[in-house]
């Protein structure tokens, strides 16, 4: 499938991927941990985020010349602030009610976007606590993302082989410090939240690889049927292999960037050949599409139900396979059922202010 990146509103399937990653996060977390890679949908979220506001933001370079990195600032936060304001006070409130009051701590590093520090503090100094929203520590990661790399893209702009240098340099340095950090010993490798799994430096080469494929959209290319074919297959049996292979050192050094490399070979295979125009079928169905519109209300919201479920009934989820499947059912229902009011409530109403700060040419505090 061929789609024009110069001038991008919309970018097909991505919706449908948002809703794979999802999936895979709330299956491994409402019991299927052991089969289903949760681990995965989080760093698919990692390659759709550099994928997609690469794209946006070169669109906006090509169709008026500059970016306007104040609105691109005040865009990002219209769109993830409001929902996690009302995860925190409407969570917030019912816990207090039910006698488990949130931690300020938990709250700061919330609004902070600095919860995966925060995790990994809590458990590295071996801290009594119990975490209401643990899941925020990806939005953090992203959030450091979305805040340093828009000034960076800006420079880099201005040459072409400046890009090519952040991006190999990006991607090595990543794999580097990950290295660095496991073989000097500084990584806990029985820890639940090891730092390289935790860390917004460690883990910005997984994004990075999603903006680099962005880049590489901006050119006219495709691939034959043939060819499409091969390289999907081989995203897919090395993405496989990064499943398949348990080592600890292997899982907090190279899998991440190996999985970078497979999910670029599948989005490469997806949209740039006709081999696999099939898939977009599937992933942009209306219940497939839906369901990633939801993804980020589902995302902040799915832990209330482990949360409540826990306070009614115990310990969850059950360990029994038809207690699981109805348990893993009703997770699934009430996570959308959430999200969706969370979107139709404060999500849409936001829509109509983002609109007011949309690309629409050049201004003052713009770098070209």
């Amino acid at each position: 499938m061929r789609v024009n990146f110069q001038d991008v509103k919309y970018i097909p399937g991505l919706d449908g991927f948002r809703a794979i990653a999802v999936l895979l996060v709330l299956f491994a977390h409402f019991g299927y941990d052991r089969v289903v890679p949760g681990g995965l949908g989080v760093t698919i979220f990692f390659f759709i985020s550099g994928f997609l506001i690469t794209s946006l933001l070169l669109a906006e370079r090509n169709r008026f010349g500059a970016i306007s990195i104040r609105n691109f600032y005040i865009r990002r936060f219209l769109r993830l602030l409001p929902e996690l304001v009302g995860l925190i006070v409407i969570s917030g409130f019912y816990r207090a009610l039910l006698g488990h009051p949130l931690g300020v701590g938990e709250i700061v590093a919330a609004l902070t976007y600095t919860t995966n520090y925060f995790v990994y503090w809590l458990e590295h100094f071996q801290v009594a606590s119990s975490l209401a929203w643990p899941q925020l520590w990806s939005l953090s990661v992203e959030e450091h993302y979305y805040i340093t790399f828009p000034a960076i893209f800006a420079f880099l702009l201005v040459s072409p082989g400046k890009v090519k240098i952040f991006f190999v340099s990006a991607l090595l340095l990543g794999l580097a410090y990950r290295l660095a950090l496991v073989f000097g010993g500084y990584v806990d490798l029985a820890s639940q939240f090891p730092y390289t799994y935790l860390a917004s430096e460690a883990r910005f080469d997984s994004i990075a690889y999603g903006a680099g494929f962005a880049f590489l959209c901006q050119r006219a290319w495709e691939l034959s049927r043939g060819r499409g074919l091969a390289v999907g297959l081989a995203g897919g049996l090395l993405l496989l292999m990064t499943l398949l292979v348990r080592g600890d050192v292997f899982r907090e050094t190279i899998r991440y960037s190996l999985q970078g490399i497979a999910l670029l070979l599948v989005f490469a295979a997806i949209y740039r050949s006709a081999a696999w125009d099939w898939t977009m079928s599937v992933l942009e169905s209306p219940l497939v599409r839906r369901l990633g519109v939801l993804s980020y209300g589902a995302y902040l919201w799915h832990f209330e139900y482990l949360f409540l479920s826990g306070y009614v009934f115990g310990d969850t989820p059950p360990a029994s396979g038809t207690n699981r499947l109805i348990f893993l059912a009703c997770g699934l229902v009430f996570s959308f059922g959430v999200a969706e009011l969370s979107y139709r409530l404060i999500a849409q109403p936001m829509q109509v202010l983002r609109h007011r700060f949309s690309m629409r040419g050049p201004s003052p505090a713009v770098a070209e």
